[in-house]
This record gives C-alpha cells, structure tokens and sequence, in this order.
C-alpha cells in the first residue's frame, strides 16, 4: 500500500510540473525572434573620465608575454572601447571620441579601473561625463570603498530628436 501512494504522490507532483511547464510554453510566441532595429546616434559625443587616483595594473591579475590590457576597462552597451594606454594620473581627463556604439534609446557605460595598492586604505572614485558640444548628457561619479576596485554602470537613454536629456 505504501508503495502505490508513494507512486500516485510522485505521479502527482511530477505530472502537475509537466501540465505547468507544458502550459506555459504554450503561450510563448513561436519562430525565430525578429531582432530589433537599433538605431546610433550623430555627432561628436565625448566621454570624459577623471579619476581621483592614478590607474595602476592589477598586482593579482595573470601576467602574460603577451599582455598589452589596458589599465582602465570600459565598455558601452557591452562592448570594449578602446581607451588610451597613456599614463592615467589622478585629476587628468580623459577623452573619449569613438562613440559610434551610441544608440537612441537605452545605452550603458561600464567602467571599472583598479586605484593603488598603496592607496588602499582611500576611497576612490571616477568623474563620467557624456558630452556634445556644451551640453552636458551627465555627470556621474561612481565610487569605491577603501581596497576596493572602482568599477560601475551609468545607465541613461537619448532622444532621438535632438539628443534630449536622460535618466539614470
């Protein structure tokens, strides 16, 4: 007897798991998904970047024979823009010119740098600003605690009129 109910509980449970799931995929649209047109933004935006530490490379990280990585990683909308492998100081700004990733609508940066061991008991941050001409997109900063490493999104969208304001 102990074994049918332990049957029929486990017929049950898992026949109620296959009816949800059977049900739930049924509702979902069928055929490839159509891919959503983006569109990228004109003009000549510029990110600015000012960190308040001088950028260092990662004492942890793997070291290769063939390891040209830049000090400072970022990446608009998931993909890597090429940052300048210049000597990053603390105060300096630095310019970005290739935009071409930007896209009206939605768009977000991810930047992250690693401050100095010898700093480690100060927190840092990294000024972001989006520009175009005079007008400001934003003006961000985003910081880190003591030791740790700056790294953050800045989320914000554009217009497609005439690259209005943004909300992050």
């Amino acid at each position: 007897m102990r074994f049918f109910l332990s049957l029929l509980i486990w017929l049950v449970i898992i026949g109620g798991l296959f009816v949800y799931t059977w049900q739930r995929d049924a509702g979902l649209p069928q055929g490839p998904p159509v891919a959503a047109e983006t569109k990228h933004v004109q003009g000549s935006h510029v990110l600015e970047i000012t960190p308040t530490f001088s950028v260092e490379k990662d004492p942890f990280a793997l070291q290769t024979d063939t390891d040209n990585t830049s000090l400072l990683e970022l990446r608009l909308n998931g993909t890597a823009l090429d940052v300048p492998a210049a000597d990053m100081r603390r105060g300096q700004v630095i310019q970005i010119h290739e935009l071409q990733k930007l896209q009206i609508g939605f768009n977000e940066f991810y930047v992250s740098a690693g401050p100095p061991i010898s700093e480690s008991m100060l927190a840092h941050g990294m000024r972001i600003r989006l520009l175009n001409g005079s007008h400001v997109f934003f003006d961000d900063t985003i910081w880190a605690n003591p030791g740790a490493r700056v790294s953050g999104t800045i989320n914000f969208s554009l217009a497609a009129d005439k690259d209005d304001h943004h909300e992050h």
